[in-house]
């Protein structure tokens, strides 16, 4: 009888145990909303993004709906706000990644494959060298300071940590991030991919920069649910998960190209575009 008893509490201790482990997941669709506040010329330098070129020279508030959809090598990121509609497709299996901009009634966009990408880290590499900086040394330092605060979100209880990221040029950036320790995605899941489509991190291959100077989130341990940045010249951003699905039955038409867009390959578009993404001239 004592053997059977001691067994069994063997056994209900094993089965917390695993009812504990963290669920890795292959299928998601994850929804969120993202708010910008914009101080006047606002630049790159004062959101602390070295990475990317491009600057927002407007004040204001703004307001992001994404929607992630994830089935392992296909991954569609949709962005709604008023000024305009995003969607990036990756399709990793094909080495493809398709861009589509919608606003003032155009129907744009344009695609990456492997090569272009790598083509373009080239560049970022030369472009570092040349300001004295080295091309093997791109992620900035991170550090993670937990603490005990817990929140739910969405329906998961979560827990809050600090983030704080030193640069290359020297300067520290802090978010405040609240993340469910429950499940974490597969590799391959855009980092990016739940702050309002605004960082560079929805490439090929994921990437963990979320862009405003916020990298290594995906040294987080768990799948993160919120983000607060605050920048000492005004810029704000906040980002929290509204819905989260698990598993669910995702089509692959899903992440098909829609009809009605004008998409060219990235080669053409550089063209039309100066360093940034800033547009040339007079058209």
């Amino acid at each position: 009888m004592k053997k059977t008893l001691l067994f069994l509490c063997l056994f209900a201790g094993f089965g917390a145990t695993a009812n504990a482990q963290q669920k890795i997941v292959e299928r998601a669709i994850v929804q969120s909303k993202s708010e910008f506040s914009f101080p006047q010329n606002a630049n790159r330098a004062a959101r602390g993004d070295e990475d990317d070129g491009g600057g927002f020279s407007s004040s204001g508030n703004r307001e992001t709906k994404t929607t992630v959809y994830f089935k392992g090598d296909l991954i569609k990121t949709l962005s709604k706000s008023d000024f305009g509609n995003s969607t990036v497709i990756i399709d990793k299996k094909n080495k493809r990644t398709t861009t589509l901009t919608e606003a003032m009634g155009r129907k744009t966009g344009f695609y990456t494959t492997e090569e272009d990408e790598e083509a373009m880290r080239k560049r970022m590499d030369s472009l570092r060298n040349a300001r004295g900086q080295s091309a093997g040394n791109r992620d900035p330092q991170v550090e993670i300071i937990a603490t005990n605060d817990t929140r739910k979100i969405a329906g998961y209880n979560c827990k809050k940590v600090i983030v704080k990221t030193r640069t290359m040029q020297g300067s520290v950036n802090e978010a405040t991030v609240w993340f469910t320790p429950d499940f974490k995605m597969a590799p391959g899941y855009p980092a990016s991919g739940n702050t309002g489509g605004m960082g560079r991190g929805a490439s090929m291959r994921g990437g963990g920069n979320m862009g405003f100077g916020l990298s290594g989130l995906d040294k987080i341990d768990g799948f993160v649910m919120a983000v607060e940045v605050k920048r000492p010249n005004g810029f704000e951003m906040t980002m929290e998960v509204t819905k989260v699905e698990l598993d669910p039955v995702i089509e692959d038409k899903v992440f098909e190209i829609p009809k009605g867009y004008d998409i060219k390959p990235m080669s053409e578009m550089q063209g039309r575009f100066g360093q940034g993404g800033r547009r040339r001239g007079n058209n």
